[in-house]
This record gives C-alpha cells, structure tokens and sequence, in this order.
C-alpha cells in the first residue's frame, strides 16, 4: 500500500507543477525547461496542491496528504484553508498537537473565523481534555452567538465535566436555534435520564426520533421505557432495530464514546440481559468485534 501511495504523491506533484514548467524542442528531443515561478503562481500551485491533498484524506491517504500540505504551506503560508486542511490530516493521522499548531497558524490569519475555535475544541475534546475544549468553545461563541453546533458542543464539554444543569441549557439553547437539530434534543434526553427525570427524558428521545430514525435516540428511548415500564414489548422491538441498524451500540464503551452516563448504560444493560434480546445481542457483539 506504502509503495502505490508513493507513486500516487509523485504522479499527482508532477501533473500540478506541470502548468509552472514548459517544453522546448531541440533537433533531436524535447527538453523540459523550469520557469521560475512567480508569488501569483506559487500561490496557484499551493491551492491546486491542496485541492489533491483533500483527494487523498477522502481516500484515508492521511501520511501522503500531510505531505501535500506541508507544502502548499510552504508556498502559501498566509492561506488559511491550507492550514486548516493540513490540521484536518493530521488529526486523521493521529498527529493531534500537531493539528492544534496548524489551527493556530490559521487562527493567526483569520482570528475571527468560528469555526478554527470549534475545531480546536473537538480536537481537545477528542484528547479528553474539556476544560480546555469548553475555554474555545466559548470563544468561537462570543463570535456568533447562534450557532447551534457550538453551543451542542459546549453541552457536550459540560458533560464530561459532570456539569449536567449547564449541559442541559447548552443543549436547550441549541435545538431553540435549531427545532431540528435531533441530536441537541437527545442529548437534552441523556441529561435528563441521569437527573432522574425519565418522564422528560422520554419525550426527548421520541422527539429527537421524530426528526431522524437513528440508531441513538432510538436505542435510548427503548432503556427509558424499559426501565419505566418492564418487559414493555415497544422498548424491546426498539432495542432490538437499534442494535441492527447500529451494532456499536451495545459495547459499554461505545455508549460513554457517544456521551452515555452511567444511568442509562446500567439500565442499557439490564435491557441486553432479556432473554428476548439474547438473539439480537449476541448478533451485535459479533459484527461490533
């Protein structure tokens, strides 16, 4: 795989500088004659190397695509999308404070651009380091104050720092910006499960599905059923079409990956050990191995 990357990085480095090269012909060849490139088309280059770069992310290239980008970076060090793109590589090569260097570069270019200091939040989310995610969060808000996925963010930061009441306004402040954003309305539901308050959560969860038929909302309204109404036969139809559509879901961890508390996981778990769910459980840890 090394060596076809290989050949990809150089055929496709050849085809973009191609345009910065012309061809002259002598009596017997033709000979290959390098212009030197003015500011206009090394700026040109970088953006054509960054559009090869994307290519390759997309196709998980991520090594062959930093390379790219640390290029174009060099011939264009004042783009900003360049360093956003070369952070976006890094952080899918698993070069995490690397992709954080790289978004402050951009930062420096565009200091009131949100969406760098959401990044930069995810980014420290993903390191599990919240506060700090919660500190950048806060600022892209001060920027743009109704923005739905920031403040869906921000509830998530208070999460992982078991701050479940200002979690819960983040959230409600989200989906009032959004009426459709289902997953700032489920994420209102997992809140309110570990507040104790399975009734509201409830209508969470059916809201959040109304909206979109995914795996989470629905898996979650079948454990707030359950625990409110045992052996209830709509909870363990629910489960069971959760667990198929995304098989996941029943590892514990997967379930704190996507911000479950330990309420609704250890309710979660009475729910698997049905006997009715036996079938459908087991299926799920095989296709999740």
């Amino acid at each position: 795989m090394k060596k076809h990357s290989s050949k990809l990085y150089q055929v496709i480095l050849c085809l973009i500088l191609f345009d910065s090269c012309f061809i002259t012909r002598s009596s017997n060849a033709f000979v290959p004659r390098v212009n030197e490139p003015n500011q206009q088309e090394l700026e040109s280059t970088s953006i054509q190397i960054g559009k090869a770069a994307i290519q390759l992310i997309r196709f998980g290239q991520n090594d062959e695509a930093i390379k790219f980008l640390e290029l174009a970076v060099k011939l264009n060090p004042k783009e900003k999308d360049l360093w956003t793109s070369l952070s976006e590589a890094q952080f899918r090569g698993n070069r995490k404070y690397q992709a954080l260097s790289s978004l402050n570069k951009a930062l420096k270019l565009k200091p009131k651009e949100q969406s760098i200091y959401f990044r930069k939040a995810s980014i420290y989310m993903d390191l599990n380091d919240p506060k700090k995610a919660k500190f950048y969060i806060k600022k892209g808000l001060l920027i743009n104050n109704k923005n739905e996925r920031g403040y869906f963010q921000l509830g998530n930061a208070e999460i992982m720092l078991n701050n479940y009441k200002s979690a819960l306004i983040a959230f409600k402040t989200s989906s009032s910006i959004n009426s459709n954003f289902w997953q700032s309305i489920n994420n209102e539901g997992l809140v309110l499960y570990e507040l104790n308050n399975s009734k509201e959560a409830i209508s969470k969860f059916q809201s959040a599905l109304k909206i979109s038929n995914d795996a989470e909302p629905m898996l979650a309204l079948a454990v707030a059923l359950f625990s409110s109404n045992n052996k209830s036969i709509e909870s363990l139809n629910l489960a069971k079409n959760a667990l198929k559509s995304n098989p996941k879901y029943v590892l514990n961890d997967y379930q704190a990956q996507q911000l479950w508390g330990e309420k609704l996981q250890k309710s979660a778990q009475l729910l698997f050990k049905m006997q009715e769910m036996k079938k459908v459980v087991n299926e799920a840890k095989e296709k999740s191995q």
